[in-house]
């Protein structure tokens, strides 16, 4: 990498980050901790603090902090993350992982790939954060340890293990109306919600369906956990569910999405561990336009098997075997299924001042045959509070049945069974320095080009592999606590091309920064604010979205030894924007809650 191409790196970056971007901390993080322990990086047990991607933890404490009423309030503060949603509640979204399209991000769901084979895309606006325990987010490539779609890097969500019993009732604009039950110990765990919202009109004038009447949502979820001894190991179960309907300007969608596993862990010797899963997914969308009705459904059972073996105290080696095997329909279309087998290797360790981890895997598809996969990444800890990080690795993702089977309209925007995966090349250079005591700052420069994207421009723009895009940026992270303040920021800069056109990549915003700032009482109260800056995207027909900037606070106050009120304040400036063209963003949000716990 260029002087000069540092320099374009930096100097954009050190403008978005004086807007400071965030995620919460919770009472008991502190950024000098490096006991956090992260599983999705290297798909096994590691430190936060050791691991050479740029991870993100969101804990069940920063989410309760936050009071957001939905998935994507707790997304769109994290860096290198950039959210689009087509309204208000319920709103189809999608959200791009370092500038990479929105089925360029693995999803899983404790340890189950969540994705639709129809798109490849997770409906992200079906879950509620009461069900959610913590979210890890991987940035940069992971395929040669996850496979397919881990281009952008991997979200994992873990649905929530509470010890306790709690209840929540809330309310806020919209009509907007909650409850979740939660309650569990240490052998077994459960979780439920209800949410109900009237909400507003998806659409302005401007929107090519735009329909006047609000466009509201109704979610139900449970989540369920149970651990037990078996033989010398642990067999953990887990299963989720979420359905219910989402309005939108001349239509309605009902979904249903579940998912469930058994994870089973044992210490074969004192330097080797074994470690097996069996899940699986069904999904189904099913919605109605006034152009017609259409249902999508996806089955998916996948198993894995992976040993760890300490070869030395600083230095393990990691193998394992996975596969998967999917079905998908949609309605009246398409109908297939195909299988994946992978095994992949890695290791990680440290050599003095280095740290050094290293992966490879080979795929092999039933659709268009084997992949192969590597990365490798390289720490120098130059002193205790300084350490320079640098990384390269190779991603890929799977067609999806859409693109590879859809019969077209009329003859035209057909499927190809010949399309080749489309793969991507990415390095990462990296900087983490620990001026003070309880004081943290990343900052992460990378580059990624992506080949042989799929678009619909063949003869009668059939599905063919054709596009190319590149994709640099740049994320600071600065963490920051002393005595009950708390302070996370974090700015994101993002050049993007799509090289057929010469034009940016749609719906990511080059600038876009957060901070989050609270401040904990010793009585166990708290408030916070939120501060959001999003800049200039392109949309359709290369229309520009206009930069905004919001402001939201959260707060929460015991009311007695089990009971405490809460709630949540977005958009308090009440600025107006749209989020998309022709589609409306909430105005001043106002919600609260009532907690009982014990």
């Amino acid at each position: 990498m260029s002087s000069r191409t540092l320099f374009n790196f930096v100097l954009p970056l050190a403008v978005a980050s004086s807007l400071s971007v965030s995620s919460p901390l919770t009472a008991n993080d502190s950024v000098e901790a490096s006991d956090t322990l992260v599983v999705t990086a290297a798909r096994a047990e590691q430190s936060q603090s050791d691991s050479l991607s740029s991870v993100t933890v969101i804990s069940r404490a920063e989410i309760e902090r936050s009071q957001a009423p939905d998935l994507i309030e707790l997304l769109r503060m994290e860096a290198g993350l950039d959210i689009s949603r087509t309204g208000g509640p319920g709103g189809q979204t999608s959200v791009f992982l370092r500038g990479s399209n929105s089925n360029h991000t693995l999803v899983l769901i404790d340890g189950v790939r969540v994705a639709a084979a129809g798109t490849g895309a997770f409906t992200w606006e079906i879950l509620d954060p009461s069900l959610i325990e913590r979210i890890e987010i991987v940035r940069g490539p992971r395929a040669a340890r996850w496979g397919s779609d881990a281009i952008g890097g991997v979200i994992q969500i873990f649905t929530r293990q509470p010890e306790r019993w709690s209840a929540r009732l809330a309310a806020g604009s919209y009509g907007d109306r909650s409850l979740s039950v939660t309650g569990g110990n240490d052998q077994f765990s459960i979780s439920a919600s209800r949410r109900e919202a009237d909400g507003f009109s998806a659409q302005n004038p401007n929107g090519f369906a735009f329909d006047p009447d609000d466009d509201g949502l109704e979610r139900t979820g449970a989540a369920g956990t149970a651990r037990f001894d078996l033989g010398a190991g642990q067999l953990d179960l887990h299963a989720r569910i979420d359905q219910g309907e989402i309005e939108f300007d001349q239509g309605e969608s009902d979904f249903r999405n579940y998912s469930a596993g058994l994870d089973y862990q044992v210490e074969l010797s004192s330097d080797w561990r074994l470690g097996a899963q069996l899940a699986t997914l069904g999904d189904r969308l099913e919605t109605s336009t006034a152009f017609g009705e259409s249902e999508l459904t996806t089955d998916r059972i996948q198993a894995a098997v992976q040993f760890e073996h300490m070869l030395t105290p600083e230095l393990r080696w990691i193998t394992g075997v996975d596969a998967w095997d999917e079905d998908g329909e949609s309605r009246g279309s398409w109908e297939d299924d195909r299988n994946n087998l992978g095994a992949w290797t890695g290791i990680d360790g440290r050599h003095g001042q280095l740290d050094y981890d290293a992966g490879l895997r080979i795929d092999e598809d039933s659709e268009f045959g084997s992949e192969v996969t590597g990365s490798l990444g390289l720490g120098w800890n130059l002193s205790d509070t300084i350490r320079l990080t640098a990384s390269a690795g190779r991603g890929f993702r799977a067609p999806t049945f859409n693109q590879l089977f859809s019969p077209g309209f009329f003859g035209s925007f057909a499927g190809n069974p010949d399309l080749d995966p489309e793969t991507s090349r990415s390095i990462e250079l990296g900087l983490q320095l620990q001026p003070s005591a309880g004081q943290r700052l990343t900052l992460n420069l990378f580059d990624t080009a992506i080949d042989d994207l799929i678009d619909f421009a063949g003869v009668d723009f059939q599905a063919i592999n054709i596009r190319r895009a590149d994709i640099r940026g740049a994320e600071l992270i600065h963490e920051y606590q002393s005595g009950n303040w708390r302070l996370n920021s974090q700015g994101s800069w993002l050049d993007s091309e799509d090289r057929e056109s010469g034009q940016e990549l749609l719906r990511r915003a080059r600038y876009k920064a957060s901070s989050r700032l609270d401040y904990l009482f010793e009585n166990g109260a708290w408030v916070g604010t939120e501060l959001v800056h999003v800049g200039q995207r392109q949309d359709i027909a290369q229309q520009t979205l206009a930069s905004y900037t919001l402001l939201n606070v959260s707060a929460g106050m015991n009311l007695a030894d089990q009971w405490r009120i809460e709630g949540r304040v977005d958009n308090l400036a009440d600025r107006s924007y749209e989020p998309l063209i022709g589609f409306n963003a909430p105005e001043r949000a106002i919600y609260v809650g009532l907690n009982w716990s014990r």
